[in-house]
């Protein structure tokens, strides 16, 4: 939505960020006894059934108690009082106030940024012309040797002596200057003002007029020849406003526009107003204009909560609980089955035969994740890296050529030349033993279990009404 929110905004103070029934936007559900409207629940249900593995094959009766229980997770996390956390509301209102302040544009300050900025490249251009010069460029490095130095020399002369029999400028630009990226348009540069480039390059382009060419001559960075394209006094501020807008709008001018329309306001209530109120109705004003705004930034409000508050009490919950996710795995272990055996441990290569034995019974005896900091200490002392571990997996057969050989018999496998000497420690398992060889699914499976749990509980907690006759209505009303 492009259209500019004025002062009348400031009419609707203070309404919450909640959805109200209206003539147009009945009550769908209630939900603890806060309203749901017909205009929400479409707003999930069509912007999901958008989304690639969304609510596609979804029903809007099969959609409601997904609906539902987004809901309940978000009327947990309200009670918890999520919204309060400063984490929270930081977050939520970057978002809320990029939505909300371009609203607010304006276009008087953001002219006066476009014109301060006009300014200050007037001032720097002193005067001077914009030009449009073209070169071929031969890349002369500081410490070039004499006898680069006079190959380049020659050749530039050389390009210089077909320019002035005729030669196009452009082709020759194309096929022999080694600046890339302007040899690819004839050796074309970007408009230039002063100061924009090395002095001697400058010096020699301002001297040219318009169709002209330089003799070859040296810079820092090398040796050019100069075709002075195209060159003109600098564009008064009206002809290049539209444009300074558009790179401004690419810096954000448009939320700090949006800010200082609202820092004017607070002074100009005598600090009656605050940045909230100012955006709240901003947000009621905006939602007259674009109904889905007000949804779009709850959406986000209620997602921010919905991922703390699932974190808090399904997620984290879940990975910590070392006992349930065993006792978890040893209810459902059918399910856990590998399609083959699996060997579980170290793969390590070492420069020397001798070490093979040591390392395998260092890593034997290991049973935490202190081998990395063990294997260093016993064996890579010095310079020299004498032994390679990797981390410890779960190798299926096809997983790694070493693996393979050593431990599902097969074919011998060439070594590396830096470790010619290869070996495995762990063990070859048919099936899992405990949920941590399977900590993965098991911890997905659990907090499934988890979550299905606490949405039971919600249920049970919070009251849920749903009007059927407006439901009938959904994406099927004028």
């Amino acid at each position: 939505m492009k259209k500019v929110i004025g002062m009348f905004a400031l009419l609707l103070l203070g309404s919450p960020l909640v959805a109200e029934e209206s003539k147009d936007d009945p009550v769908l559900m209630k939900i603890n006894g806060k309203n749901i409207t017909r205009g929400e629940f479409e707003y999930a249900y069509n912007k999901n059934s958008d989304v690639e593995g969304g609510v596609e094959e979804k029903s809007v009766d099969e959609y409601v108690d997904m609906f539902v229980n987004y809901q309940l997770k978000v009327e947990a996390a309200l009670e918890a009082q999520l919204d309060t956390l400063a984490s929270f509301r930081k977050e939520y209102h970057t978002y809320r106030d990029m939505q909300l302040t371009p609203l607010l544009q304006d276009t008087m300050y953001i002219d006066s940024v476009a014109r301060a900025m006009y300014d200050r490249t007037v001032a720097r251009m002193n005067g001077a012309d914009m030009i449009r010069p073209a070169h071929i460029f031969l890349r002369l490095p500081q410490n070039a040797s004499e006898e680069m130095k006079n190959a380049k020399k020659a050749k530039i002369d050389s390009l210089y002596g077909l320019l002035k029999n005729g030669a196009v400028f452009a082709d020759l630009a194309k096929t022999n200057s080694e600046d890339v990226g302007s040899a690819k348009e004839g050796g074309l540069l970007p408009w230039l003002g002063p100061n924009s480039t090395v002095k001697e390059f400058e010096d020699v382009a301002y001297s040219l007029k318009k169709g002209e060419m330089s003799a070859p001559f040296l810079s820092p960075v090398g040796y050019h020849i100069i075709y002075m394209a195209d060159r003109k006094p600098f564009s008064p501020y009206e002809e290049l406003r539209a444009g300074l807008f558009t790179v401004l709008k690419k810096r954000g001018i448009e939320e700090k526009a949006g800010e200082h329309a609202i820092q004017q306001m607070i002074a100009r209530s005598g600090g009656r107003l605050t940045r909230e109120a100012i955006l709240d109705s901003v947000l009621n004003a905006g939602a007259e204009v674009d109904p889905d705004l007000k949804f779009l930034v709850k959406e986000y409000h209620d997602g921010l909560l919905l991922y703390e508050i699932s974190k808090r009490t399904v997620w984290d919950v879940a990975a910590a609980d070392t006992v349930g996710l065993e006792k978890y795995f040893k209810k459902h272990k059918k399910q856990y089955r590998w399609d083959g055996p699996r060997f579980k441990g170290f793969l390590y290569y070492t420069k020397r035969e001798d070490l093979l034995e040591p390392v395998a019974r260092l890593l034997g005896e290991i049973t935490d994740a202190s081998w990395e900091a063990a294997v260093d200490s016993a064996f890579n002392t010095d310079s020299v890296r004498n032994v390679k571990v990797f981390v410890p997996e779960y190798y299926k057969e096809g997983d790694n050529k070493y693996v393979d050989e050593l431990v599902f018999k097969g074919d011998k496998v060439r070594r590396p030349v830096e470790y010619p000497y290869v070996n495995v420690v762990g063990e070859k398992m048919k099936r899992p033993k405990s949920y941590k060889d399977v900590r993965t699914s098991v911890l997905s499976d659990y907090q499934d279990q988890l979550e299905k749990e606490w949405v039971e509980s919600l249920r049970r907690k919070y009251p849920v009404e749903i009007n059927e006759d407006v439901l009938k209505t959904v994406n099927n009303h004028k």
